[in-house]
């Protein structure tokens, strides 16, 4: 079971007991909910994910299909489940089933900011209507307001993409900006943020998002990309 996984069921587990611990009053003290402790389903079903993850990454979209579809048989409610399954459609160019997976998984976890990013992502695609680009920043502003997210610099490159298709540029710009003030995690994101930095002429903030580029990753596609100045590419 992945870290990552493990401690969404763990959260939800411990949440439950709270809530139960409340409402019955003072109780004996007892040991921390751990993964031992979830539902042998939910476990299951997690590593059915933690399998899906890696075909998905591995280009076999439906293959990755079968093993949300059995987690989901497994634990139906879990939110990851419905996360997943929205970005396995995303691959096999379904984005109708891949946006009722992440509008059901936010149902069950409204306040998942990973899913209201892959969402809003997801919404920032071709077709571009005022309706979808307006659903999709408040889905991403939704991601953001999430306290600590570690992915902030990824959802306001996202978010900045947006503004600059609806004409928004000043607000594009200034959501770009928020990139270069966040550690990205990945060479993708500092890449695509130096793009829309030209297309929007602050070539100021290009060579920024360039230099973070080169100081994190040095040896990445996308600082060649950079410096050889494949912007159209």
């Amino acid at each position: 079971m992945s870290l990552r996984m493990t401690a969404i069921l763990v959260q939800a587990a411990l949440a439950v007991a709270v809530l139960a611990a409340c409402s019955a009053g003072p109780a004996p003290l007892t040991d921390w909910v751990t993964e031992s402790d979830l539902p042998e389903a939910h476990r299951r079903a997690s590593l059915r994910l933690d399998l899906a993850s890696v075909y998905l990454q591995q280009g076999q979209a439906p293959v990755a299909l079968d093993e949300v579809k059995q987690a989901l048989r497994l634990a139906p409610d879990l939110p990851a489940a419905w996360n997943l399954r929205g970005l396995v459609y995303v691959q096999l160019g379904d984005p109708v089933r891949a946006g009722a997976s992440f509008e059901r998984a936010l149902a069950l976890a409204p306040g998942d900011a990973d899913t209201a990013h892959n969402h809003g992502w997801l919404l920032c695609r071709p077709p571009h209507d005022d309706s979808r680009n307006a659903q999709a920043q408040a889905l991403l502003r939704q991601a953001l307001a999430q306290s600590g997210y570690p992915q902030a610099a990824r959802s306001w490159l996202v978010l900045a993409q947006c503004q600059q298709q609806a004409g928004q540029l000043e607000q594009a710009a200034a959501s770009l900006a928020e990139v270069a003030r966040r550690p990205a995690r990945d060479a993708q994101t500092l890449w695509q943020g130096a793009r829309l930095a030209r297309k929007l002429d602050n070539e100021r903030l290009a060579v920024q998002l360039g230099g973070q580029l080169r100081e994190r990753f040095g040896r990445s596609p996308e600082l060649a990309a950079f410096e050889k100045g494949a912007w159209d590419e």
